[in-house]
């Protein structure tokens, strides 16, 4: 739930600050991911196996890893990660912007870069960080959960 929602988030944070940006996913929509993208109305990013056929430069969203990407990921140039998992098996050639935190939750990161850039969350988008947040996190019981994840899933109910 994390992967799709972070990437419609983040997605979204980038076309409000002007970058032109499209969420996709690698792999298909769990119930439960469905089930998020439903109650808040939402659709689902498009699935993808490659991507240097249509692009040049990618973001990856929830994940690092070479293993976890397109499968011609190395044939494009990474010009961002916002994850929160451990960091394996990656390398650029170039330098990018790379956020990774101790925290629950990819969007509990995302959560604070909105409010950093000064951008307003739309109702149907903290819907999906609140639900990434609470199924990452366990129902907040996970041993990965933060108090900033706690944080982030009140700030984005009041929103939702």
């Amino acid at each position: 739930t994390d992967a799709i929602c972070s990437a419609i988030a983040y997605a979204e944070l980038k076309k409000e600050l002007g970058m032109n940006a499209e969420p996709v996913r690698l792999g298909e929509i769990s119930g439960e991911t469905q089930f998020a993208l439903d109650s808040f109305k939402v659709e689902g990013p498009r699935f993808v196996e490659t991507v240097a056929n249509e692009v040049d430069n990618v973001i990856l969203v929830d994940h690092n890893e070479r293993q976890q990407s397109a499968n011609d990921i190395e044939s494009v140039r990474v010009l961002e990660v916002i994850d929160h998992h451990r960091i394996a098996n990656f390398e650029t050639s170039d330098p990018i912007y790379y956020r990774c935190e101790p925290v629950g939750c990819t969007a509990t990161i995302l959560n604070k870069m909105y409010k950093e850039n000064g951008v307003t969350i739309r109702k149907e988008v903290a819907g999906l960080m609140l639900s990434a947040i609470i199924s990452d996190s366990l129902l907040f019981k996970s041993p990965t959960c933060t108090e900033q994840d706690v944080a982030a899933a009140r700030e984005l109910a009041e929103i939702a």
